[in-house]
């Protein structure tokens, strides 16, 4: 009882923190805006809101970001397959593991516009955002796999190989609970990391529907409050990916134990 009572008034400053946080940089902007007084430059929150709200009131609000969460799943789902692909070949061959280790690191290392803009000449502006997804997240999830199937423990192993396990065993076991845990501290990260170059390659690509294409009309427009509108509903989506995540830990923490 001592414990809930001290876990909860912890939860309760921690909230009082954030909530005091997000005041103080709502207050500041506001200050800046009104103090520059050019909506270009800098909104006021009250013409954010107003923007927002009319981006809620038009008829494709939600078909524009339908597609864009579309196009980040569907890039983390392509990235998950060939990264479990290759991720258990590099395992199990030494020469598989080699031959991919330069290609990984020389994605790793283009900076993402680049990446961006080689996609938009390779493929056409629908299917640019998909490929910049599955390029950006694809080695985060290769080295993850890789690495939580090396690091399971050889002792583990060799017990499996006394009590005559068989590989299907091996693999429900062992070697997909090991993944499942590693993949499930990063995937949600993964996904806020995809879900920005999908937007990148939508401001770019500018496809008939998307956030990042909205993004780049209010650029166009000059419409700086439609922009921050924008953001404020990817800052939406990335929270509600984050309380995913923590929920997917916990699941995975409670299967651990």
């Amino acid at each position: 009882m001592k414990a809930f009572t001290l876990l909860k008034n912890k939860l309760g400053k921690n909230i009082v923190e954030v909530v005091l946080s997000c005041t103080i940089l709502l207050f500041l902007w506001e200050c800046i805006a009104l103090f520059i007084n050019n909506e270009i430059y800098i909104p006021t929150l009250g013409q954010v809101f107003k923007s927002l709200n009319n981006l809620i009131l038009e008829t494709g609000f939600f078909i524009n970001i339908f597609m864009t969460i579309k196009r980040t799943i569907v890039s983390i789902l392509i990235s998950l397959f060939i990264a479990m692909l290759i991720g258990v070949s590099g395992y199990i061959s030494r020469v598989i593991r080699n031959f991919f280790r330069p290609i990984n690191m020389i994605i790793q290392s283009v900076p993402m516009m680049i990446l961006v803009v080689l996609a938009l000449i390779w493929f056409d502006k629908d299917n640019a955002p998909y490929i910049v997804g599955v390029l950006v997240v694809f080695p985060i999830l290769y080295e993850n796999i890789l690495g939580a199937l090396s690091s399971i423990d050889k002792t583990l192993l060799e017990m499996s190989n006394v009590y005559k396990l068989d590989l299907k065993d091996k693999i429900i076991k062992i070697y997909l609970p090991s993944i499942k845990f590693r993949l499930a501290t990063i995937i949600v990260s993964t996904m806020s990391l995809g879900l920005k170059v999908v937007i990148a390659g939508e401001v770019y690509g500018q496809p008939d529907y998307g956030i990042g294409s909205m993004i780049q009309l209010e650029k166009v427009n000059f419409n700086t409050p439609g922009i921050f509108a924008w953001l404020i509903i990817v800052i939406i989506i990335s929270g509600a990916l984050e309380i995913l995540q923590k929920l997917i830990l916990r699941r995975t923490f409670i299967w651990k134990r």
